[in-house]
C-alpha cells in the first residue's frame, strides 16, 4: 500500500513508523468508534503477542502463540468501559501503547487488524489518517466490509447499545443460510465440484479418530485433528461437527450482531458467540456456537472441561452440549439455542423485551438451584460451577433457566459437599457474585451459594449485579446498606409481588451471602427456596 507521512494540528509527524500512544486524538476516537460495533478492540486486545516478540516484529503465523492479555484482563477492561461509559480501544491504547521499553507502532496496529480482517479500521487509519490507498480484497472479504459499513452507517444505535449494554437475543431473523446436513450428506459422490463449506456433516469417533460421512465417499482425516486434547473423552459420546460446516451455518463466524443480519450473540471470557441453523432428520434446529479463542492459555482445559462436564451431568436445568468441533483453527463447543436469552438480559428488558412477572421469576430462581445443586451433587466428588451469575443462566422458549458456561468448573474431592476443594492464587468469576473467601483463592461449593443469593436480589430488585452510580456499588452492598424497607427495594416491573413470599426470599438471600461458616449449602438453599415459592 502506497503510505506517506502526514501532519496532525500540532505540526507532529505521523507515519507507520510512529508510535501508537501518538495517534491524534480525532483518529482514536473514530477508530474506537469503528472497533466498538463488532467488539473488534477485543479482537486485538486478544492477538497481542507477548515476549519474545516486540513491536515492529511480524505478527506471528502459529495459531497458537502467546498472547500478551489473557480473556480475563479483556473482560476487566470490557466491564470497566462499561461501568464508565468509555471505548474498549482507548483502554487498550493507553495500557498497550504505553508498555515495554520499545513501544507498539501503528505498523503493529495495521498489522494485527488486518490479520483479524477488521478491515473498516483499516482502511480509516491507512486512507483517513495517512492518506495512502484502500487495499484490495478479495470478494468475500469485500461483502463482509460492506455489510458492516452498511450496518454502521444505518443505524448508529449499534454504538450505544455496546458501550451501555449487550445485544439482545430475543429475536432471531432467518438468514438464507441455514444449512441442511440432511440435503448436503445425500450429494452425489461423483460431484467433484463441492467447495470445502459444501462439506457434509461428520461425527468423530473420537476413540478412533476417524470420520463417518456419506457411503461412496472417502474422507481425508481433519487437517488439525487434535488427539491429545480428546485424551479422556472417548467415552463422552459427544458429536463432533465438522468445522467448515460451523463456519457455513454461522455465515463465516459472522461478527455482525445478530439483530443486524448477523450471526453473534455475544462473547464470554473463552471467545465468541454465534446463532447457527441446521436441518436434522427434517426439521430445523438452532444452536449456539461458542468459537474459544486461540492462544489463550486456559483454552484447552476449558474445551475438555465442558464437553467432560455436560456429557455426564445432564439435567433440565443444565444448558444442554450439541457437540464439539476441533479440526479447525479454532475449537468450538456446540449447545442449544436458547431463544431468551440470558437471565440477565430479560431482567434489564433488553431489545424491548415484556418485564418478566415476579411468579416467573420465582419459577426462574428455583430451576436455576436445582441445576446447581444437580451439579453439586450427582457424583460423589462435587463440582463447584465458580462463575454462577444471571449472564450465565440461559432461558429457553418457555423460560426454563439453563445454568450454563461450565468452563471455570473445577472438580472437588470426596467427603462432605462443604469442604474446601482448592487453593488456588488466580481468582476467576466475577467480582460482584465472588464470595470473600475466593478472594483468598478458597473455592468451595458454598462459593456458589454466594453467587446465587447475589441472583435472588437480581430477581428481587431487577438492578444489576453492580452499578458505579449508585451507592453501595454492589447489589449486595447496596441492598444492606438501604435504609429503605426491603418492599420498596423490590422491582415494581414485575407485578404486585406478594410481601410474605419477597420478605423471605430477601432472607434468603442474606442468609446465603453470610460468612462461610454461617452459609448453606446448595442442597438446603434449594430446599428453603422451594418450600418458599410453592407456599403460595
Amino acid at each position: 500500500m502506497t503510505m506517506q507521512a502526514v501532519t496532525d494540528g500540532n505540526r507532529n509527524t505521523f507515519s507507520l513508523a510512529s508510535e501508537l500512544r501518538f495517534l491524534p486524538p480525532w483518529a482514536k476516537s473514530q477508530l474506537a468508534h469503528i472497533l466498538e460495533v463488532t467488539h473488534g478492540w477485543q479482537e486485538i486486545m486478544g492477538r497481542v503477542p507477548s515476549v519474545p516478540w516486540v513491536p515492529g516484529d511480524p505478527i506471528p503465523e502459529d495459531l497458537h502463540y502467546p498472547r500478551k492479555y489473557s480473556s480475563d484482563d479483556i473482560q476487566l477492561v470490557a466491564e470497566e468501559c462499561a461501568r464508565d461509559r468509555r471505548e474498549g480501544f482507548e483502554v487498550l491504547v493507553e495500557e498497550w501503547g504505553t508498555s515495554g521499553k520499545k513501544r507498539p507502532m501503528l505498523q503493529d496496529l495495521v498489522n494485527l487488524l488486518e490479520r483479524a480482517k477488521l478491515y473498516r479500521a483499516v482502511d480509516f487509519l491507512t486512507v483517513k489518517v495517512l492518506n495512502g490507498e484502500a487495499q484490495s480484497r478479495d470478494q468475500n472479504e469485500g461483502e463482509l466490509f460492506n455489510e458492516l459499513e452498511r450496518a454502521i452507517q444505518n443505524d448508529q444505535r449499534v454504538h450505544q447499545d455496546i458501550i451501555h449494554g449487550t445485544f439482545s437475543i430475543g429475536s432471531v431473523k432467518d438468514t438464507p443460510d441455514t444449512l441442511s446436513t440432511d440435503r448436503l450428506s445425500e450429494r452425489s459422490a461423483d460431484d467433484s465440484r463441492v467447495q470445502v463449506n459444501e462439506e457434509p456433516t461428520r461425527v468423530i469417533d473420537v476413540s478412533g479418530n476417524t470420520l463417518a460421512s456419506s457411503p461412496g465417499r472417502e474422507e481425508n482425516p481433519p487437517q488439525r485433528f487434535n488427539a491429545e486434547v480428546l485424551d479422556g473423552l472417548d467415552s463422552a459420546g459427544v458429536p463432533h461437527f465438522r468445522y467448515s460446516v460451523l463456519k457455513q451455518i454461522t455465515q463465516n463466524f459472522s461478527d455482525l450482531p445478530l439483530d443486524y443480519g448477523g450471526n453473534k450473540l455475544g462473547e464470554g471470557a473463552f471467545g465468541m458467540v454465534y446463532m447457527a441453523k441446521m436441518y436434522q432428520g427434517g426439521k430445523e434446529k438452532r444452536v449456539a456456537v461458542k468459537r474459544l479463542n486461540s492462544g489463550e492459555a486456559r483454552v484447552e482445559q476449558q474445551f475438555k472441561t465442558e464437553i467432560e462436564i455436560l456429557s455426564r451431568c445432564i439435567h433440565e436445568n443444565l444448558l444442554p452440549l450439541e457437540g464439539y468441533s476441533c479440526d479447525g483453527p479454532d475449537w468450538c463447543l456446540v449447545y442449544t439455542y436458547m431463544s431468551n436469552g440470558s437471565l440477565q438480559d430479560r431482567l434489564a428488558c433488553l431489545g424491548g423485551t415484556d418485564p418478566l412477572d415476579w411468579r416467573t421469576r420465582a419459577r426462574i430462581g428455583e430451576g436455576a438451584a436445582r441445576g446447581i445443586v444437580h451439579l453439586h451433587t450427582f457424583q460423589e466428588r462435587p463440582l463447584v460451577h465458580r462463575d454462577i451469575k444471571s449472564a450465565n443462566i440461559l432461558l429457553d422458549d418457555k423460560l426454563v433457566p439453563k445454568v450454563g458456561d461450565f468452563g471455570l468448573v473445577h472438580l472437588g474431592g470426596s467427603g462432605t459437599h462443604t469442604r474446601t476443594l482448592i487453593k488456588t492464587t488466580t481468582v476467576f468469576g466475577t467480582s460482584a457474585y465472588m464470595a470473600p473467601e475466593a478472594f483468598r483463592g478458597d473455592i468451595s461449593v458454598k462459593m456458589d451459594t454466594f453467587s446465587f443469593g447475589i441472583v435472588i436480589l437480581e430477581l428481587l430488585t431487577g438492578l444489576p449485579s453492580y452499578d458505579e452510580e449508585r451507592e453501595g456499588c454492589d447489589l449486595l452492598s447496596h441492598v444492606l446498606e438501604s435504609e429503605e424497607e426491603k418492599s420498596e427495594l423490590l422491582d415494581v416491573r414485575a407485578g404486585g409481588w406478594d410481601p410474605d413470599l419477597a420478605s423471605r426470599l430477601f432472607d434468603l438471600a442474606e442468609l446465603c451471602t453470610d460468612d462461610k461458616r454461617r452459609r448453606p449449602t446448595m442442597v438446603q438453599v434449594l430446599e428453603n427456596y422451594s418450600s418458599i415459592v410453592n407456599s403460595q
